[in-house]
């Protein structure tokens, strides 16, 4: 519960008496708590605060949820966010996991469920630190930044994805295997190559320090630590 203590949260739900149920409990649980009642309200609070995690219905008027979360991922690719749906199809699902929700939730939610999906997310919100790397470069780990003489490195969904494993093998090859299902592990209605990982770390490449990443030649990609 003290994690929760340090974030600011945006909850964007329509319906009062949802909100009147679950306010107090979010209050109690937060630093701060900003309610909005629609997707434009909602994006409007997004931008002037510092926010640490979103919950948000889908299904809200003005901007719906999905596109809010598109809107949203547009000038953020990492802050957190929980989804609470009446539905589960599987249009929606796809759309959840493209836009890379931390979590989502089946209206009607108890307050178990989601004081457990808070204190999952929680953990890897607040619980960060900076990894030193060559090239005068370093690792957030709380905001999932890349730091290279201590200017910020903008990169894609993917790009992070792909730089977090790297990170997270510590100087071991990540082979095409690895980086296939770390990477395009949630995109199953794709088909991926071993052109589409040369792409990608061509790409990477070209937005820092040459020598970051090494290729160990048949072996897999790395940085050395």
């Amino acid at each position: 519960m003290k994690i929760l203590k340090n974030l600011n949260i945006l909850y964007v739900e329509d319906e009062e008496t949802i909100i009147d149920k679950y306010s107090y409990f979010l209050e109690e649980c937060c630093n701060n708590i900003y309610i909005a009642r629609d997707g434009e309200e909602a994006y409007k609070m997004y931008k002037e605060n510092k926010i640490h995690l979103i919950i948000m219905d889908l299904l809200i008027p003005k901007l719906n949820g999905i596109a809010l979360a598109r809107k949203i991922r547009q000038d953020d690719d990492t802050i957190a966010m929980i989804a609470l749906t009446a539905h589960s199809d599987r249009e929606i699902l796809l759309d959840i996991v493209d836009l890379n929700f931390s979590s989502y939730l089946i209206k009607p939610v108890g307050r178990t469920d989601l004081m457990q999906a808070l204190l999952k997310i929680s953990k890897k919100v607040d619980g960060g630190r900076s990894i030193p790397l060559p090239c005068d470069c370093s690792w957030d780990t709380k905001s999932k930044t890349l730091f290279c003489n201590d200017e910020s490195i903008f990169l894609t969904r993917r790009e992070l994805k792909l730089f977090e494993l790297l990170v997270e093998k510590a100087g071991s090859p990540c082979s095409d295997d690895e980086i296939f299902f770390y990477v395009w592990g949630d995109e199953f209605d794709k088909v991926i190559t071993n052109s589409s990982i040369r792409t990608l770390v061509k790409n990477l490449r070209k937005k820092i320090p040459v020598d970051l990443i090494k290729n160990q030649y048949g072996v897999g990609y790395k940085i050395s630590f």
